[in-house]
């Protein structure tokens, strides 16, 4: 089965460009400076993991002895997949999953892999966040709802024998 493809015929009228004819693509908006790019990179990366949770880990894996696999995956993982994402995303002017699609059509998974990632990291946030936000507006109450069980979520069963 053959299809036939029809082409429209484009005369060209005295006066008129053909670019005046073809829509104009959407520009995308740019960094106003090298500071505020370097400043929303800072922001993306330090977050509560790296504040609250990463002490705990290296305590919890070994203390100082923690830091040697540590650097190696951070030198070797951890940078450049860090430098690739960021560079691709800076000279494609693409978002996470039409960058992979740009350079090559089968690396798209990979864009859709780390969007879920993202999604799973915000998820986790959000909830820590709710957890934060339900202990502050109890603690400003008469009664701490924890200090004692007479509350209407316990049950006479503690589940100790």
């Amino acid at each position: 089965m053959e299809q036939k493809l029809n082409f429209q015929e484009i005369r060209l009228v005295p006066g008129h460009n053909l670019e005046q004819l073809q829509p104009k693509p959407q520009e995308r908006d740019q960094w106003g400076s090298k500071m505020e790019f370097i400043l929303a990179v800072a922001g993306h990366i330090v977050g509560l993991g790296n504040v609250w949770r990463f002490p705990y880990l290296c305590y919890k894996n070994g203390g100082g002895v923690f830091f040697i696999p540590y650097v190696v995956f951070l030198v070797t993982c951890g940078i450049p997949l860090f430098f690739l994402e960021t560079s691709l995303g800076q000279f494609t002017s693409q978002g996470g999953i039409t960058c992979w699609r740009k350079i090559c059509p089968l690396f798209e998974g990979m864009g859709y892999g780390s969007q879920v990632v993202v999604l799973y990291t915000g998820v986790y946030y959000i909830i820590i966040l709710a957890w934060t936000f339900l202990y502050l507006f109890s603690s400003f109450g008469s009664e701490l709802p924890w200090v004692s069980c007479n509350n209407s979520w316990n049950t006479g069963n503690t589940g100790f024998s």
